[in-house]
C-alpha cells in the first residue's frame, strides 16, 4: 500500500527537537519529540497483545510517531503493519522511524483523517485493528498547550465513539480490533461494541499494584461474533518494590507477549 502524497513541507522536522529512544530491549529505535507527546508504556503493550497469523494484515489506527507497529515487527519478524496518522508532524516522525528501523518492506505510512477514511484503506480489509485513542474527552480539563500532545492526549474533532467506528468498519469479519484506554470509559467502549455487534469480548484490567483498582483496561472485540464477554484476571503493572512484574518487564524490556 503506497503512501498518500505529502500535504505538508518537507522542511516541518527542521529545527524540531526529537530523541532517539530504544523500545523493547533495543529491538527498535524510535525517534519522537523531545517534549509534548511522548510514547508510553500503553502502546508497547498493546502491540505484545497481538496474535501473529502468518499473512494477517495488521493496521495501527492513529499511530503517531508509530511506536505500537514497530514494537510489533520487532517482536515478530513476519508482521506487516499499515499506520494510520492524522499529524503531519507525527507522520513524518514515523517516516523517518520506518528508514532508521530499515522497514520499508513491512510497514506501510498513510497520512489521514479516521473520520474521512482515505481510499487507501479498503472496508472490511484488515485481520486486526488495535489502536490507542486520545484518553481525555474533548473539553476536559488540564489540557496541554502543546498542540501535538493536546490532539494526542485529548480528543479533537474525532470522539472515542469515531475510533471505534472507523477500527470496526476497517477489519474484516471476525477479524480483531484491540484497544487500550482509561477504565473508567470501559462503558462507552462496551456500549459501541455491542451496538455494532462485535462480541466475544475480553476485557484485561492493567492493575497498577496488588489490591488497587484498574487504571487501564485492554479491550478486545471480533466484528460479527456474538460469544459472550470475558473479564479475565488482568496484569498487574508493578510489584511491591515498584518495578515492573515479570509478564509486564517482559513485555516492555525484551518483546514479550502479554496474553489476555
Amino acid at each position: 500500500m503506497p503512501d498518500l502524497p505529502k500535504r505538508f513541507p518537507e522542511s516541518l522536522l527542521k529545527d524540531f527537537a526529537l530523541t532517539e529512544d530504544e523500545f523493547i530491549g533495543g529491538k527498535v529505535t524510535v525517534f519522537q519529540p523531545a517534549k509534548g507527546y511522548r510514547a508510553g508504556i500503553d502502546a508497547v503493550l498493546l502491540a505484545a497483545t497481538v496474535e501473529m497469523k502468518s499473512g494477517a494484515k495488521i493496521l495501527d489506527l492513529g499511530s503517531g510517531v508509530g511506536t505500537a507497529g514497530l514494537c510489533l515487527m520487532g517482536r515478530e519478524p513476519q508482521a506487516k503493519v499499515t499506520a494510520l496518522e492524522l499529524q503531519p508532524v507525527l507522520f513524518q516522525i514515523a517516516q523517518k522511524n520506518r528508514d532508521v528501523n530499515h522497514l520499508h518492506d513491512r510497514w506501510s505510512l498513510v497520512n489521514g483523517d479516521l473520520l474521512r477514511l482515505p481510499d487507501d484503506l479498503a472496508l472490511g480489509s484488515f485481520d486486526q485493528v488495535i489502536c490507542n485513542p486520545p484518553f481525555m474527552p474533548k473539553g476536559s480539563s488540564h489540557a496541554s498547550p502543546d498542540p501535538i500532545k493536546l490532539l494526542a492526549n485529548h480528543e479533537g474533532e474525532a470522539t472515542l465513539r469515531d475510533w471505534m467506528l472507523a477500527a470496526l468498519k476497517l477489519v474484516k469479519q471476525k477479524g480483531a480490533v484491540t484497544i487500550i484506554h482509561r477504565a473508567d470509559r470501559l462503558d462507552e467502549i462496551l456500549s459501541v461494541f455491542r451496538e455494532k455487534k462485535a462480541g466475544a469480548i475480553e476485557v484485561c484490567p492493567l492493575w497498577p499494584y496488588e489490591g488497587q483498582p484498574a487504571k487501564r483496561v485492554i479491550v478486545r472485540a471480533r466484528r460479527g461474533i456474538s460469544k459472550p464477554m470475558m473479564i479475565s484476571a488482568g496484569h498487574k503493572l508493578h510489584k511491591t518494590d515498584g518495578s515492573y512484574t515479570d509478564v509486564i518487564d517482559g513485555a516492555l524490556r525484551r518483546g514479550g507477549a502479554l496474553p489476555l
